[in-house]
């Protein structure tokens, strides 16, 4: 892991349609100065309120993270944050004149773009990094997490639903900034076909398209593009939890061994480790 702050060192733009309202969105990363953190700047809104990605603004985890900062809200922010741990950026500002960025292709790999064409600029200050010393666990039902003592971040996740064509899988990462881009990144957000209908109810998914999604139905996968790994699944909820983990505002050294998580339980992890290592 990079010990030293980071940020970018020019501003970068991308355009797209948001996955779940729709709206057509323009993200742009802007450099911030060290110990200034990372900041979501609504620049549609008047004043350009900002919001921090941190645990105590997570205000809903359906179907995805959403932050929100004195009323003012944005949506599934993981897949931006992901990237962010990916490549160590402590500092950023991250000006978006909608309520949700781009979904792109529905990975991570948009925003590993704009961060390789702005570039890295490396300060002296140290990063902000949390080390376990104990184990930590959560668990609801078959739904369980554990964070191990470990003198680098490593996700573990074993994925497994029941009565579907999508076979249980099982991946393990040490989190480098190239195993990240080359494995991690690219892993598109999924979804079952009998889920649809019921998302669209709820108002949600309204960008989502054949594009940005890989759709499981009966013992067909639907995509436009063939599948990037034999499990993209399961790397994709790894590129999910690394992106919940940045809500703890610190870097984290430790094992997380995840079965059958989602973003509720993540940000329950990450409150745990939290509660016990950043107050």
């Amino acid at each position: 892991m990079i010990d030293n702050q980071r940020t970018i060192k020019k501003a970068v733009t991308y355009e797209g349609f948001a996955l779940h309202t729709g709206d057509k969105a323009k993200i742009t990363f802007r450099p911030a100065p060290e110990n200034s953190g990372v900041k979501f700047v609504r620049i549609d809104i008047e004043g350009s309120p900002s919001v921090t990605p941190c645990l105590e603004n997570v205000v809903s985890v359906a179907r995805g993270t959403t932050i929100s900062e004195n009323k003012i809200k944005v949506h599934t922010v993981e897949h931006v944050l992901a990237s962010l741990t990916g490549f160590g950026i402590d500092n950023l500002i991250i000006e978006m004149n909608a309520s949700e960025p781009p979904v792109g292709d529905g990975s991570s790999l948009p925003f590993v773009d704009m961060i390789k064409a702005a570039g890295i600029q490396e300060y002296l200050s140290p990063k902000k990094i949390v080390t376990l010393t104990s184990p930590l666990w959560i668990q609801e039902n078959s739904v369980s997490l554990v964070a191990l003592p470990c003198d680098v971040f490593q996700v573990s996740f074993v994925l497994s639903y029941k009565n579907t064509f999508l076979k249980d899988q099982y991946q393990s990462f040490v989190i480098t900034q190239d195993t990240f881009e080359k494995e991690i990144a690219p892993s598109r957000t999924f979804g079952f076909y009998d889920e649809v209908e019921d998302l669209m109810k709820r108002e949600l998914i309204k960008g989502g398209s054949l594009d940005n999604a890989v759709v499981i139905l009966d013992e067909a996968i639907l995509s436009k593009e063939r599948l990037r790994f034999d499990d993209e699944c399961v790397r994709h909820k790894i590129l999910d939890i690394m992106g919940d983990m940045f809500l703890l505002g610190s870097f984290v050294k430790c094992h997380i061994i995840a079965i059958k998580s989602g973003h509720d339980m993540n940000v329950k992890l990450a409150k745990e480790i939290e509660s016990q290592y950043c107050r």
